[in-house]
């Protein structure tokens, strides 16, 4: 059976906020909650609006004050959603299509149930993975390096500029480093985050492993250590990279991609009449369906489906093709590749 997002969500804890309450208190429901974004919603419980931790980051770092400037002004409107029933492969490609890291989840009404992140389904998902698929080197990058007397607010210009959600101070041979959690709790503290220094909260020492240890491994220490990065060091050049658990996360899809096996499937479609490029283009945006073929005779189209099982087959078909308005009926037919022939010129 296909993960599910309902299978990883988290529940306990909903960082459920009014869009007028301040930038200051929506960084308190963040780290009283350990989650990185909080959700306003509509009367229905519908989400309204999404503030993220990246965009608290960059509400920081244009320097703006905390306790007058509302969750609001900085909040994305319209938030991208998943749908409980969305398998966590969905959600992933969700959140690289719109480069977001959080997610509020809805149910079939549109309310919402849960959120998730990519660390949520990383360390899920890599249980699918036998160890030995690939080594972390391959997502490893450059750490963004601060001296010891820099402030919260140049944190958070750094973490801006760079892409980041942390920074490190070196200490010696080790790198502290300056969680999400730490920038928080930073930001509930210090009333003026231009003189507040970064020593005083990056107190955690990075976990350190070789650049070429198992990507397996290295998402199981993350969650024995409840921990979101690791240090890579290069034992010939000494070299020092981050991996973080985001990088993972959808570097799990890749890797199941290769070594996954995969049910075909060809479904045949009547559609309304004249309805046929509108069909097709929707049927192109389901991320599964990898062709469609205009055909004569009975049916008008065939969409050619890859998925994990036939159970991600059947859902496919039912919840997103046989749901068009425009789709009068289908005939599924799984399919056995048999031969290929590569075609050259």
């Amino acid at each position: 059976m296909a993960l599910l997002v309902k299978d990883v969500m988290e529940t306990r804890h909903l960082p459920l906020m009014a869009a007028d309450q301040t930038l200051r208190k929506a960084a308190e429901v963040m780290l009283a909650n350990k989650l990185l974004g909080v959700v306003t919603t509509d009367t229905e419980r519908r989400p309204a609006l999404v503030l993220s931790f990246r965009r608290l980051v960059r509400a920081v770092a244009e320097g703006v004050d905390l306790d007058k400037t509302t969750l609001a002004e900085y909040a994305v409107t319209d938030p991208v959603v998943v749908r409980i029933d969305d398998t966590v492969e969905e959600a992933l490609r969700a959140m690289r299509k719109e480069s977001v890291r959080f997610l509020p989840v809805v149910d079939y009404r549109n309310k919402v149930q849960g959120v998730v992140e990519p660390r949520h389904i990383a360390f899920r998902l890599w249980r699918q993975i036998p160890f030995g698929a690939m080594a972390i080197e391959a997502r490893a990058r450059n750490p963004v390096v601060l001296p010891s007397d820099a402030t919260i607010l140049a944190a958070a210009k750094a973490m801006e500029a760079n892409g980041v959600t942390e920074v490190f101070v070196r200490e010696g041979e080790e790198l502290r480093v300056l969680r999400e959690w730490d920038f928080l709790e930073a930001l509930t503290k210090e009333e003026d985050l231009a003189s507040a220094k970064i020593s005083n909260y990056a107190r955690k020492i990075a976990l350190r492993v070789p650049i070429s240890f198992d990507a397996r491994a290295a998402v199981e220490l993350m969650e024995e250590n409840d921990v979101m990065r690791l240090i890579a060091i290069d034992p010939e050049t000494k070299a020092t990279k981050v991996v973080t658990i985001t990088d993972l996360a959808f570097t799990a899809l890749e890797v199941l991609d290769k070594i996954g096996p995969r049910t075909i499937a060809l479904v045949l479609i009547n559609t309304e009449p004249g309805r046929e490029k509108e069909v097709t283009e929707k049927l192109m945006s389901i991320s599964n369906v990898t062709e469609v073929l205009s055909v004569p005779g009975i049916y008008d189209l065939v969409a050619r489906i890859e998925a994990k099982s036939v159970d991600d087959v059947a859902r496919i078909v039912t919840e997103h093709i046989r749901s068009m308005r425009e789709v009068r009926d289908t005939l599924t037919l799984l399919a056995t590749r048999v031969a290929a022939r590569k075609l050259v010129g």
